[in-house]
């Protein structure tokens, strides 16, 4: 299995719920033609608008509804496991790492405040530890 995992794009400043920035919104796009021909067949997101906004483009362009993801690390890795095969996940600062780490992957992703540009793919065999790979993407 291969799970995607991003942070939201940028926000706009302020509120308890906001919406992604101009800037958040073309990173948003910009994530749905990258993974538009891998084969993601499920789209997990937080509750908040940020991360929903975040999924949208890629959600349309494959005619996928995404799920609210588990608020718990754990429980959220077995809602991954039981998608299929190859799933995106977006996230926060604090529930990316703990998602990658909950499906076996490093303990020490860190993702800072500012950083809405970093990828993460990690692979989770059957057997065997899982690895993970780190990138960029941007606008």
């Amino acid at each position: 299995m291969f799970v995607v995992l991003v942070r939201h794009a940028e926000p706009v400043a302020g509120g308890t719920d906001p919406g992604l920035s101009t800037t958040g919104q073309h990173r948003a796009t910009t994530l749905a033609k990258i993974l538009a021909n891998t084969g993601i067949t499920a789209i997990f997101t937080s509750n908040l608008r940020r991360t929903k906004e975040t999924a949208k483009p890629l959600a349309i362009l494959l005619s996928i509804a995404p799920v609210v993801i588990a608020d718990d690390p754990l429980a959220a890795a077995a809602q991954i496991k039981a998608a299929g095969k190859r799933v995106l996940v977006v996230g926060h600062t604090n529930t990316v790492p703990a998602i990658i780490e909950a499906l076996g992957g490093p303990a020490n992703v860190v993702i800072q405040a500012n950083e809405f540009d970093r990828l993460f793919v990690l692979q989770v065999p059957a057997h065997g530890a899982a690895s993970l790979l780190t990138m960029h993407y941007g606008v």
